[in-house]
């Protein structure tokens, strides 16, 4: 065949072909660009031919791939054979990646031509990636990961697949052969329905089955895979999937199922009310003591949150929303008081206490599960201690202020009576000798005298100046003589154990007082020949026993019951130092008050 010089015609036609040729085409001489087709200053440049021509071509091309370049430049001039080069561009816009595929065109020149092959580029870097994360996923995952080849039966296997039946890496043979080996007899008909499904056209591969351990027992796993076919609507090839082990999940589902069942237990017999509140659906489990706490019976109120909602106090729902909020922050408990309807009408205190249950740790609260206490009793303590305390506070209060009255009167009184009694005397001797005028002093006299007793008299009711003084035995001794005095009954009083050191004032203040009531009742009603009052020590207790044998009453009857004889007086002076008082009377018997309470085992300094 004959080579002809191409008529004129021909060689335009030749440009344009190249010219417009999808690809870039450059000639290069000794390096230098010399011609540029349209694609070709596309790819290079940013689509002006005359940025590139004259220029090196290693220079639009980036640094470290400019050497590479060179190298491939001189096998195209020389005819040497020279794989394509992939390079990337240097462009004032994107640069992107490039092939490069020279032929020799003689004279030191080369005919490059020129590939786009950003998209497969791309790809490539996409598969890469794509393959290191399956090589990671495969490597760390915590489920066993299989790829099954049914064409073939070859099966891979991964470490972790390996390791959840305690095999190393050399120990399975990679053929769906060591599978069926592994599987538990009475799984391999479930197991071949599955793999049949599947081939048939199933779309899913799914089923729980147990494979031998290392050491001899069965893992539950649950086995998931994907079909893969070579073309849609092909035969299934292969099955890729993995085998999660369900042992601790099994363990938890037995534990769950042995817990619901004490939970059942506990709502059956717990004395406080126990509630379930599912925050998903709001359905609420109440116990039947949360409901018996309100009055209701086990049908009358409705499983959902709703019914709670109805019977909270409306001053109190916030209170109770502000702990859920809390407890769905992140709060480890669920606390809250507030008040309840009772079917009777009436609201009941309760303190709610929950725990919190999620999913999984992190995650959002799902379940809060918890008790109601009921404080009515508490709530009544409250007020009675409350009481106790306003009492003991008033009492001694009052206590204080007799003193105080006392001590002013006796200092104040005292000393005018003491002046009144030395002018009268001085009168007295002043009208010796007139018999009527002495007569009236005389009277005047013994009107002073009488002040100056009544006043002693009055100041020692408020408050025995002894008690403060010498303490409790001699201020009960001195009251004791004196009354007996006055009421014209024999008393006596006999005291032990006191010799080690005082009692606390508030102590010594409500003893005294309680044994002034005692004789007071004595002297009332008891129509009694003889008293005995008994104040004793004995190691951490004090008692107090004031016996008398008067006509006595019935103690378990209506006088009894109603708190007669400033009985009711004496037991909440007694209950302010947290004492007891017994009472033993029978009608013609006589009556025995006896009190009791505990003291620290120290002794209180002197009273001054």
């Amino acid at each position: 065949m004959s080579h002809e010089p191409a008529a004129p015609d021909d060689v335009d036609f030749y440009r344009q072909l190249v010219e417009r040729a999808p690809d870039g085409v450059i000639v290069v001489r000794n390096s230098h660009i010399t011609f540029a087709n349209i694609a070709a200053s596309r790819l290079l440049t940013n689509g002006d031919v005359r940025q590139i021509l004259g220029r090196p071509l290693p220079h639009v091309v980036q640094t470290g791939d400019r050497d590479g370049l060179v190298e491939s430049l001189l096998r195209w001039q020389s005819g040497q054979d020279s794989p394509p080069l992939d390079v990337r561009t240097t462009a004032d816009g994107p640069s992107m990646d490039i092939e490069l595929e020279g032929v020799p065109l003689g004279d030191d020149r080369a005919l490059i031509v020129v590939h786009d092959v950003s998209a497969r580029a791309k790809a490539e870097a996409a598969l890469r990636e794509s393959e290191e994360r399956l090589t990671l996923a495969v490597a760390g995952a915590q489920e066993g990961v299989w790829d099954w080849n049914l064409e073939t039966g070859d099966v891979v296997y991964s470490p972790r697949w390996k390791q959840m039946l305690g095999y190393d890496e050399d120990e399975i043979e990679p053929h769906v052969g060591a599978w069926q080996r592994l599987l538990h007899p009475d799984d391999l008909p479930r197991a071949r329905d599955v793999n049949e499904r599947v081939i048939a056209g199933g779309r899913h591969y799914e089923m729980e089955v147990r494979l031998r351990h290392k050491d001899g027992h069965y893992v539950d796993v649950l086995s998931r895979g994907y079909p893969v076919r070579q073309a849609a609507d092909g035969p299934v090839v292969r099955i890729v999937g993995t085998h999660l082990d369900l042992s601790e999940r099994k363990r938890a589902e037995a534990a769950l199922r042995e817990s619901e069942e004490r939970l059942q237990l506990a709502f059956a017999g717990a004395l406080e009310g126990v509630w379930d509140w599912n925050l998903e659906t709001d359905a609420v489990v109440y116990s039947p003591r949360w409901k018996q706490m309100l009055g209701y019976e086990d049908d009358e109120i409705e499983p959902h949150i709703s019914a709670w909602e109805r019977l909270v106090h409306p001053d109190d729902r916030p209170i109770a929303d502000r702990a859920h909020e809390r407890v769905s922050r992140g709060e480890p408990n669920y606390e809250a008081e507030f008040r309840i309807r009772h079917k009777a009408g009436h609201y009941v205190h309760v303190w709610s206490r929950g725990f919190p249950v999620r999913r999984v740790a992190g995650g959002p609260v799902v379940r809060i599960v918890g008790t109601h206490f009921d404080l009515t009793d508490r709530k009544r303590a409250d007020a009675e201690r409350a009481r106790a305390e306003l009492l003991t506070r008033m009492v001694f209060a009052q206590e204080d202020e007799r003193r105080r009255i006392a001590r002013e009167m006796h200092d104040q009184f005292g000393e005018q009576l003491t002046t009144l009694g030395h002018r009268v005397r001085a009168l007295k001797d002043a009208v010796a000798g007139n018999p009527e005028l002495s007569r009236h002093v005389d009277a005047l006299e013994d009107v002073a005298r009488r002040l100056d007793n009544d006043v002693d008299q009055l100041v020692w009711e408020l408050r025995p100046t002894a008690l403060d003084d010498l303490g409790l035995a001699a201020a009960l001794a001195n009251y004791v003589t004196d009354w007996s005095a006055r009421v014209g009954t024999p008393a006596q009083v006999h005291t032990a154990g006191l010799q080690s050191g005082r009692l606390s004032s508030e102590i010594e203040t409500t003893l005294y007082r309680i044994a002034q009531e005692a004789l007071t009742n004595v002297a009332k009603h008891a129509r009694a020949t003889a008293v005995d009052v008994i104040l004793e020590r004995r190691g951490e207790q004090v008692m107090l026993i004031v016996e008398d044998n008067g006509v006595g009453f019935d103690a378990g009857g209506s006088a009894g019951s109603r708190g007669g004889f400033g009985l009711v007086g004496m037991r909440e002076r007694a209950a302010l130092v947290e004492a007891t008082i017994e009472i033993e009377s029978a009608v013609g018997r006589g009556t025995t008050i006896i009190v009791r309470m505990n003291t620290p085992s120290t002794t209180f300094p002197e009273h001054a």
